[in-house]
């Protein structure tokens, strides 16, 4: 028996929900990397305070945005090795979005939340990929 005689093809559903997870997530790393812009422009201009501190956050900043970018590539293919960190990382943006609520706009707050609950929703709706 073969390793693919189980497994059946992805319903039309969960190619949509695969799709809908990719293009979260690849939101989310274009958001990131729109931060790590702001970051270095603002250090450029002067107006960082400790100059490694801000190189440093844009360096992790972009590592995480190759990470989210491969994961939405992942996720787009049905890789399944992709479901999983699109999950963990949308797992920690949950608190993030509760705690903005307190300092940040509500606009701002509800859109993390949302985004994190909807990719985690889509992730999982994609059904088990082997």
């Amino acid at each position: 028996m073969s390793a693919q005689a189980g497994s059946s093809a992805p319903t039309d559903r969960q190619l949509a929900m695969g799709r809908v997870a990719a293009a979260l997530v690849g939101l989310e790393a274009l958001v990131i990397a729109g931060f790590a812009v702001f970051y270095l422009i603002e250090l450029v201009l002067g107006a960082g305070s400790d100059p490694m501190v801000v190189i440093m956050s844009v360096v992790t900043m972009l590592v995480f945005v190759v990470g989210l970018g491969y994961a939405a590539v992942g996720l787009w293919r049905r890789h399944p090795r992709a479901q999983a960190p699109a999950i963990a990382f949308n797992f920690l943006l949950v608190p993030l979005g509760i705690a903005l609520f307190q300092f940040a706009p509500a606009w701002l707050a509800a859109a993390v939340l949302v985004a994190a609950v909807g990719t985690i929703a889509s992730a999982v709706g994609m059904g088990r990929l082997s």
